[in-house]
C-alpha cells in the first residue's frame, strides 16, 4: 500500500531518515540517471536553492521505504520558474500568488515504475498532488515541466494552460504550464489511476484544518 506523506517545516524533524533517502533518490535519478551534472554533490544528496523551509515534500512510501516524491512551493516564494526560467513565460507574467503552486522534482524509484497500470506509485503521487493542493486552497499547480507530461494530464481530464512555447532544456522539450485545481481534477486523476481514496498522510491531530479538508475529499 502506497502512502504519500506531507513533509513540512513543522514535521521535518520526524522525517529525518525519510528525507535523507528522498534526497539521495533525487541525486540518483536526476544526476546519475538523467545526467543533470549541475546538480551533482559530493554528499550524494540532490538539494538546490529552492529546498528551503518554504518547500513541502510529498514523499511516497511503501512500508518504511521511500519509493517516490514531489516538491511543492507556493509561487509567492522564490521558485524554479520565477528565478531560473522566467523566460518560459511569454503569455502574461510569472505567477506570484499564494494560491498557485509550483510542482517540481517528481520521481518514482526504478523498481516501482510500473507504467500506466492502476494503483501505481506514480498514480498515487499524481493523486497526492491534487489532494494536497485542494486541501490548502490552491487554485493552480504546475510550473516548469517537460512536454511529455501533457498527454498524461489530458488523460486525467486536467485543464492545462501553457504560458509560452516549449524550449529544449537539459535534452528535453520544456515549457511553463499550470493545471486547474478543483474537485473535477481530483476525480479525474482518481478514476484514471485507481486510487479512489485519499493517499495523503499528514501526521496531524484530528480536528486540524488540513485533516478536516481531507475528510471532505474522501466523501
Amino acid at each position: 500500500m502506497v502512502q504519500v506523506h506531507v513533509v513540512t517545516r513543522e514535521n521535518a524533524a520526524q522525517y529525518a531518515k525519510e528525507l535523507d533517502s528522498y534526497f539521495r533518490w533525487r541525486h540518483l535519478i536526476y544526476v546519475e540517471e538523467r545526467g543533470w551534472e549541475d546538480l551533482r554533490r559530493e554528499d550524494g544528496l540532490e538539494r538546490d536553492q529552492f529546498d528551503t523551509s518554504a518547500a513541502v515534500h510529498l514523499i511516497a512510501m511503501i512500508g518504511p521505504d521511500v519509493v517516490g516524491g514531489s516538491r511543492m512551493i507556493r509561487m509567492s516564494e522564490p521558485t524554479l520558474l520565477s528565478e531560473v526560467y522566467p523566460r518560459l513565460v511569454q503569455r502574461g507574467t510569472v505567477p506570484r500568488d499564494h494560491e498557485t503552486i509550483e510542482w517540481t522534482r517528481m520521481f518514482v524509484t526504478p523498481a516501482c515504475r510500473t507504467g500506466h497500470g492502476e494503483k501505481s506509485v506514480a498514480g498515487a503521487l499524481f493523486c497526492a498532488v491534487m489532494e494536497y493542493c485542494l486541501a490548502i486552497g490552491a487554485t493552480r499547480v504546475g510550473g516548469v515541466m517537460e512536454t511529455f507530461w501533457l498527454p498524461r494530464w489530458q488523460r486525467f481530464g486536467w485543464t492545462t494552460q501553457a504560458l509560452g512555447l516549449p524550449e529544449e532544456i537539459a535534452g528535453s522539450m520544456t515549457l511553463a504550464a499550470f493545471m486547474d485545481v478543483n474537485r473535477k481534477s481530483l476525480d479525474g486523476v482518481r478514476d484514471a489511476t485507481g486510487w479512489t481514496q485519499p493517499v495523503l498522510v499528514w501526521g496531524m491531530e484530528p480536528g486540524d484544518a488540513h485533516a478536516t479538508a481531507l475528510t471532505l475529499l474522501a466523501s
